[in-house]
């Protein structure tokens, strides 16, 4: 009976050292790191390109990143330069016609651009009519959920 006591100490008393080393090591590289971790450098650059292989991993979501402007500092462009014609215009500003302009790009996208596309027409000024804002969203949690 005494060994098995013996032995179940040395287990609690392992596992307690193991669990505090583990927090105070996590704790330590969150401190250090949490800009890192929401992939925001010291300058305000993306250091992960708002890739949303990592979304769950970060505090805030890449998605919502893209949408409160703190991804990357400079616009990409996917083939929809037509788009800048929009700068300054509301989301409720658009045409029927117009709309349609944003939905042939949006669905022209590679799954994976989805999310550099929103940073893109952030930085570039341009708001998305709303229901074309509601389909992107749409997509890119689809492209999260599959994991493409």
């Amino acid at each position: 009976m005494k060994p098995a006591i013996i032995l179940l100490a040395i287990l609690v008393v392992g596992g307690a050292i193991v669990w505090i080393i583990d927090r105070l090591f996590y704790r330590r590289n969150v401190d250090e790191n949490a800009d890192e971790v929401q992939g925001i450098t010291q300058d305000g650059a993306d250091s992960h390109g708002c890739a949303d292989e990592a979304c769950g991993l970060r505090p805030i979501c890449p998605s919502e990143q893209i949408l409160a402007g703190e991804c990357r500092q400079q616009p990409v462009y996917y083939d929809d330069e037509e788009l800048d014609a929009f700068a300054g215009r509301e989301a409720d500003g658009y045409s029927a016609q117009e709309e349609e302009q944003w939905r042939d790009v949006l669905y022209t996208l590679q799954p994976a651009d989805l999310l550099g596309w929103g940073q893109s027409i952030k930085h570039r000024g341009l708001v998305m009519p709303a229901a074309i804002r509601e389909e992107f969203m749409q997509l890119a949690g689809e492209h999260r959920h599959l994991g493409q």
